[in-house]
């Protein structure tokens, strides 16, 4: 059909190209959210530090009548809420996570909260990366091998929670290897979201690299396709598996037959989302903190997905697994 056709083959979309810089989006780009149990277990002992910490300042009579366990899960889930209906409302910008909880608590008919403490219940809630986002089998590997081919690797996320204990994250699992601390852009600290231009940009200032010298290679449509394209940036999706999976019933040549680039079989053990429950039709195997889930409009005939479907997002070239770049990018420079 010819709103989901692209490019069969690389060279259709690359040729005379000169590409120095590869970015990357991290949420199910390099690493994918871990096992459902794994994940409940490390957020529900997040969310009760902030209970402790919420208790501690706050009088019983005004909190909800919950236990500790439950009240956990209703204060993440107030934030969550929060957060994500800022986003819908200030699209390219990012929430502030303290005064996120400032305004969710406030909901809840709880003054008086300041942001040093705000502050203290936001980072309670973080549910550190290692020990929750497994790397892809070929992250690191992909990493290296671009890295010795002589492109500079760069970061470009949407995160919530950035700063220092962001960095030290990065660290344990081995990226910083491959990305300079100094030159990584996440929403959280500079306040700006992708789609919007301005936080590519900012990545490329840093690694001084013009758009047309870079590319883009993320999980969302909204955010890491059309955001890059907006910015200049040659822009490659890695779809989530099982997304993936649904979008291909819809995507038949004229003659019934699967086009090109999407013959391969996606291996179960790199589906993260295989355990996942879906949210509703257009968002399954999407987490409900996805881009693409939270940028999508009330009105379904507007969803990311269908702007896909009918060619209105159209990405520069598809891939399945991260390694796909090496046989891509095999140097730097025109291609």
């Amino acid at each position: 059909m010819e709103g989901g056709h692209l490019p069969k083959k690389p060279g259709e979309a690359l040729t005379g190209r000169t590409i120095r810089c590869i970015l990357f989006d991290l949420g199910d780009t390099l690493w994918y959210r871990g096992n459902s149990h794994t994940w409940w277990r490390l957020e529900s002992a997040a969310d009760q530090q902030a209970v402790a910490i919420l208790r501690e300042q706050v009088a019983s009579k005004f909190l909800p009548d919950f236990d500790d366990l439950e009240l956990g899960r209703h204060l993440r889930e107030a934030f969550n809420e929060y957060v994500r209906a800022f986003i819908r409302r200030n699209r390219g910008l990012e929430a502030n996570g303290p005064i996120a909880v400032v305004q969710t608590l406030q909901q809840w008919g709880i003054e008086g909260i300041d942001l040093d403490i705000a502050s203290a219940i936001f980072e309670a809630l973080r549910v550190r990366i290692p020990e929750s986002r497994p790397l892809f089998d070929d992250t690191l590997l992909t990493l290296r091998a671009l890295q010795q081919r002589g492109f500079l690797l760069g970061v470009v996320s949407n995160r919530l929670w950035g700063g220092k204990i962001f960095l030290e994250d990065m660290q344990t699992l081995g990226l910083l290897n491959y990305f300079d601390l100094r030159k990584i852009a996440i929403s959280a600290d500079l306040g700006i979201r992708k789609p919007h231009p301005t936080i590519f940009l900012h990545e490329l200032n840093a690694l001084s690299v013009a758009p047309e010298q870079a590319v883009m290679v993320g999980d969302s449509l909204t955010a890491d396709v059309a955001g890059g394209q907006a910015a200049g940036i040659f822009s490659i999706w890695k779809p989530k598996p099982q997304l993936w999976k649904q979008i291909t019933t819809h995507l038949r040549d004229a003659d019934g037959e699967q086009p090109l680039f999407l013959q391969e079989e996606v291996p179960s053990s790199l589906d993260p989302s295989v355990d996942t429950p879906a949210t509703d039709a257009l968002s399954l195997g999407l987490h409900i903190t996805d881009d693409d889930y939270i940028l999508a409009q009330e009105n379904r005939s507007e969803t990311f997905l269908r702007r896909f479907l009918r060619g209105e997002i159209r990405p520069d070239l598809v891939i399945h697994h991260l390694s796909d770049l090496l046989d891509i990018f095999s140097e730097v420079g025109v291609q």
